[in-house]
């Protein structure tokens, strides 16, 4: 089967945060993978680098086409008037939110141009859709970027073709609320002009990741309807055995057989778009996994957890190293937690020593809420009558989730992933512990790879070497 569109058959997942990083994405997209960088937290991850001289991050900063938001990222590198001062979260007011949404939007451009730099190969971008009030920046600097793909996953995506549209003919929008989150979201892009650029840069393809039937068939007939008949350039399909979030299950106590990809996988295949398959693979994501997928008739296949585990990723060297000798001595606690994510998703944990999934070590922290990825609009009516759109999140602290309207209640054991989840990578999680998520597949991973190696051997050494020929610049 022919390639569509010279897109790999292997997609190297965007996991965590800065877990898929732009050097793992980088190395796996020259040697013929879909390479996809995380899209989670990028304000805060490459402005710290920026702030911290990263001389890359700068210049490719500096190559964005639109002056206010360079100067906006480069007032934080050394000798820059906010040098000092803390990267600023999302914000309701208007006027307060243009400029944490037009850090967004550049940080996402230097992370996707990070893993283009050297090489012609695909690069794509994860976008977790629950992470609301950056989807829209997200979008809009990768695509100036010249991403190849955006994945959105951890929600639907009903959006994205109007989203892209308005992208490339910079009009601004407001989506009251996006579709699947509570939360309503806006971004002012008309003044950018950036119209021009997207007379020789491509969009990106869009690949919902999704876990069931209903919503690929959903989100046909809705593109058709209201999209003016447009299809997503393929679907990841994810199995619940995958890591990082997961679609709630069925029956809402767990996962069951009814959840299994066999259940669905047939009947999304015959809708007639490619699919890639997630977190379904006997052996834990490998040549034999990849073979058996496209002869059950998918395009090809998503792989995580053997990459969040490789010595390129972002993952903390030693919470990887535990991780490995752990399944060496019979297998790392990988478990679904169905109450931990802000996002009210079931989360994929890993037992680690001295990580949150330890009930000490989360009982003793100090819950902080001061990155605000995860924030969700909650409406309050004022005694005088009126209504204002307040942001809260269920990690924050109980009685600041409260006094701003919220219920205790939604409070009980969650984790701000946000920090958790920098932490995980080695960044200033202010604090805050690390949690390992990797999917099922995880437990199979038993010695330190490459991802170069990764690669090899799911797709050959052959066919990696030669990839790696064609696509040098």
């Amino acid at each position: 089967m022919k390639l569509i569109d010279g897109m790999p058959r292997l997609i190297q997942a965007g996991m965590g945060a800065h877990i898929s990083c732009a050097r793992l994405a980088n190395i796996t997209s020259r040697l013929g993978a879909l390479g996809v960088v995380s899209g989670v937290g990028l304000r805060h991850i490459v402005g710290e680098q920026v702030r911290a001289g990263d001389a890359d991050a700068i210049d490719l900063a500096s190559r964005f086409p639109i002056k206010r938001y360079v100067e906006d990222l480069l007032s934080y590198a050394p000798g820059g008037s906010r040098h000092r001062q803390p990267i600023p979260i999302d914000h309701p007011d208007p006027q307060r939110a243009a400029f944490p949404r037009r850090l967004s939007t550049i940080c996402a451009y230097v992370e996707v141009m990070r893993a283009r730099k050297g090489h012609r190969g695909k690069v794509g971008i994860n976008v977790m859709w629950k992470c609301a009030l950056t989807v829209l920046p997200t979008i809009y600097g990768a695509a100036l970027a010249g991403a190849d793909a955006l994945l959105c996953g951890a929600g639907v995506p009903m959006e994205l073709p109007d989203i892209l549209r308005r992208v490339q003919t910079s009009k601004d929008m407001e989506y009251r609320p996006l579709t699947g989150t509570g939360t309503n979201v806006r971004l002012e892009i008309a003044q950018d002009d950036a119209a021009r650029v997207f007379s020789e840069v491509p969009l990106p393809r869009a690949i919902p990741i999704l876990s069931n039937f209903a919503f690929p068939k959903r989100m046909l007939d809705v593109w058709e309807r209201e999209q003016e008949g447009q299809r997503p350039f393929a679907f990841v399909l994810e199995n619940h055995a995958a890591g990082g979030h997961n679609a709630p299950p069925r029956d809402r106590a767990g996962f069951t057989e009814r959840d299994n990809i066999d259940r669905y996988f047939d009947k999304v295949v015959a809708l007639g778009v490619p699919v890639y398959v997630a977190g379904a693979f006997a052996t834990g994501g490998t040549r034999e996994d990849l073979l058996h997928w496209i002869g059950r008739g998918a395009y090809g296949i998503q792989v995580g957890s053997r990459f969040a585990l490789c010595a390129d990723s972002g993952l903390s060297p030693a919470l990887r190293d535990a991780v490995i000798v752990a399944n060496r001595e019979g297998g790392a606690r990988i478990a679904t937690d169905l109450g931990v994510s802000p996002t009210g998703y079931p989360f994929k944990t890993v037992a680690v020593p001295g990580s949150l999934t330890d009930p000490a070590v989360y009982g003793a922290r100090k819950r902080i809420c001061n990155r605000g990825y995860l924030l969700q609009s909650l409406f309050a009516t004022l005694p005088d009558g009126t209504i204002v759109e307040r942001y809260v999140c269920p990690a924050m602290p109980e009685e600041q989730y409260v006094r701003l309207g919220g219920d205790a209640a939604d409070t009980v054991n969650r984790v701000c992933l946000c920090n958790a989840l920098l932490s995980t990578a080695g960044i200033g999680g202010d604090g805050e512990m690390p949690m390992v998520t990797l999917g099922e597949a995880g437990s199979s991973v038993t010695s330190l790879l490459t991802a170069r190696q990764v690669m090899e051997d799911i797709l050959t050494p052959e066919a990696v070497a030669a990839a790696e020929r064609d696509l040098a610049p």
